[in-house]
């Protein structure tokens, strides 16, 4: 379990990846992206007091490989364009655990589900095959998140992904 401090009170963090868990050195078809929201508390809901949890998962929706144009050169990020991106669709599904202003009931908690979308670039071909025809596995790593009461009524989040694509075995 992790935690982080926001206003002096500690928030527990449910769902981070560990990182030692992902090696990247045999596989570097991978891209990190950062999903800033806001959401809202639902009105049948109480007010926000202090928020004491967040449970994240992502799920992939979608995943489809796409011609794209190449770069000879790298650009000035460093990031070149093989000719093959492959779109990764999502959800970010949270639950918010928080206490709430009504003393006669004071623990509730919101759900929340925020898509999101990246892309990946990826050779034009893996051992001898068209990566337009391979099947790719998308494994998902919640590096961080950030939250905090923006007022009694609604939560800004940023969450930090690592998103690796593989190639799946053949059997998948």
């Amino acid at each position: 379990m992790n935690y982080v401090y926001i206003n002096n009170e500690i928030v527990e963090v449910a769902g981070l990846c560990d990182p030692d868990s992902f090696n990247l050195d045999d596989n570097n078809y991978w891209t990190q992206i950062s999903i800033p929201e806001t959401v809202i508390i639902p009105d049948e809901k109480p007010d926000i007091e202090q928020i004491n949890s967040i449970n994240v998962n992502a799920d992939i929706i979608r995943k489809k490989v796409i011609v794209t144009p190449t770069s000879s050169e790298p650009n000035w990020e460093d990031k070149s364009l093989t000719g093959r991106k492959l779109i990764v669709e999502g959800e970010l599904k949270q639950t918010v655990h928080y206490t709430a202003e009504l003393p006669e009931q004071s623990v509730h908690s919101a759900h929340f589900a925020i898509p999101f979308s990246a892309f990946i670039v990826i050779p034009l071909e893996i051992n001898g095959t068209d990566t337009l025809d391979v099947n790719f596995q998308v494994n998902v790593c919640i590096e961080d998140v950030f939250i905090r009461d923006i007022c009694d009524r609604q939560i800004f989040k940023n969450i930090t992904l690592l998103l690796q694509a593989v190639p799946a075995p053949e059997d998948c």
